[in-house]
């Protein structure tokens, strides 16, 4: 009797912790134990793969398919074929952990996860064979890759990309199409092949869809703010970013160009440029898009990627075939993007200026003011101004002074004329040379004009007026 009333204590104790541990989904078992093959993007936001599954029967096979199926796009990702790139996984681990265990256990054994699949084809044949345990199916699924996203993110499973970047201040964008496609499709001006016109780069159908595409995912996948270039050709004109570059020609070539001038319109920290290339394979069509990342302030390329869509017969839309590429390259193109702009934040813009006196100027840089030269006085100003030492002098003269890697403070407080509110912006070469200009004027008692070449140079001419005209 005394040893039936130890075993009834012992089993009571030991109810209420056998009760609270937890059932793992069956997938959790042995995740390794299904194969998992791409297929194609049917639609944009949908992966179809073929996976295996095993049971002990037909019907509980095809259903265990289903699962592996979704549970390969959260964990293990989906790998690349038929010219189609890998796919990286949701969760970004191989398991749950633990705080996220009896989430996706109830994920799975609840079944929400069958909200994410849709098209699940009937095996037949070498797919359906007898397998020790019962059965194992090979079945086509079509998964929806970004609306399982999208769960997993409004759930506070993974985190979205704004999430990603938290409140980090992010870059202003422009995107443009790449000059050698314009240049490839005759988008040059009627009277110099060599210059790009952007207004007819535009008119192109295709790169009009790609770019307003990826204007949609910078700003609504991904929180960064993309300046529109046609809105910007509008106001600023090809022809007359040529004309001021000209205007502002140092001798040693010709300036920045339209690409840089309209970024520096629009305040733009990157540059993004698209080069789409359709191409054929056994009867097939996909698309190659080169993407590249330049600074807008030095005209230095950052990031290069060339990412590909899933090979289709017939004509296959570009924007779809865009959508699926990116996928695939987005968490390294925003990394890249934000670990630039997070370098200039913390040591600052990278800019050129170019000082030079008019002809008819009184005075030239060798002119001494309280017994230093003007040019110490300048590079005083400079010392005490930039956000990290060490800029890089020309060959200076009395005429002409020049430098290089002069690092300035990324924003700068600016008061808004209608709402006159101060705003942190982003700082220019221009605004920097205005206030360098100011303390030249307030040194000489000259005036002086500064002219924009883009956002990362510009230029001050001592001795001339803002309202004088070049000739």
């Amino acid at each position: 009797m005394k040893k039936y009333f130890i075993f009834a204590l012992a089993m009571l104790i030991a109810m209420p912790m056998m009760a609270g541990k937890p059932r793992h989904a069956a997938v959790f078992d042995d995740p390794q134990s299904y194969s998992c093959m791409f297929i194609n993007v049917a639609t944009a936001g949908t992966k179809n793969i073929k996976v295996s599954g095993i049971a002990k029967n037909k019907d509980a096979a095809i259903e265990r398919a289903g699962m592996n199926a979704v549970h390969t796009a959260i964990f293990n990702g989906i790998p690349g074929g038929n010219n189609g790139q890998p796919t990286p996984s949701l969760y970004g681990s191989p398991a749950p952990a633990p705080e996220h265990q009896q989430y996706f256990d109830n994920f799975f054994n609840q079944g929400q996860y069958k909200m994410f699949l849709t098209q699940v084809s009937a095996p037949s044949g070498k797919d359906m064979s007898e397998v020790k345990g019962g059965v194992q199916v090979k079945v086509e699924i079509q998964v929806r890759f970004d609306e399982l996203r999208k769960k997993l993110i409004n759930d506070g499973i993974i985190k979205g990309l704004t999430d990603a970047i938290g409140s980090a201040q992010k870059p202003v964008i422009m995107i443009f199409p790449d000059e050698d496609w314009c240049k490839s499709h005759r988008y040059t001006m009627a009277d110099d092949a060599n210059t790009v016109d952007y207004n007819k780069a535009l008119s192109d159908v295709n790169m009009k869809d790609l770019i307003n595409e990826f204007t949609n995912f910078m700003v609504n996948v991904c929180g960064y703010e993309c300046e529109d270039l046609a809105a910007t050709l509008k106001d600023f004109r090809n022809e007359k970013a040529w004309g001021m570059a000209d205007a502002v020609d140092d001798g040693e070539d010709k300036a920045g160009g339209a690409r840089e001038l309209l970024a520096s319109a629009a305040n733009a920290d990157f540059c993004i440029e698209f080069y789409p290339e359709l191409r054929q394979d056994a009867g097939k069509q996909y698309v190659i898009f080169r993407i590249k990342a330049v600074d807008a302030s030095t005209n230095k390329a950052f990031y290069t990627m060339s990412a590909q869509g899933t090979s289709t017969y017939g004509s296959g839309q570009m924007v779809n075939q865009l959508k699926e590429a990116v996928l695939n390259i987005k968490d390294e193109f925003i990394g890249a993007l934000q670990k630039k702009f997070g370098n200039m934040a913390k040591n600052g813009r990278e800019i050129r200026l170019l000082i030079q006196r008019k002809e008819t100027c009184p005075v030239n840089f060798a002119k001494k003011y309280d017994g230093d030269p003007l040019s110490s006085w300048i590079e005083d100003w400079l010392n005490a101004k930039v956000q990290t030492p060490g800029f890089t002098s020309g060959k200076n003269t009395a005429n002409r002074l020049e430098y290089k890697q002069v690092m300035i403070p990324l924003m700068k407080e600016k008061k808004n004329r209608v709402t006159k509110r101060t705003e942190l912006r982003a700082q220019s070469a221009k605004d920097f040379a205005n206030e360098l200009a100011d303390f030249i004027t307030e040194t000489t008692n000259l005036p002086c004009r500064v002219d924009s070449r883009s956002m990362g140079k510009a230029v001050i001419t001592l001795g001339q007026d803002d309202s004088e005209m070049d000739e």
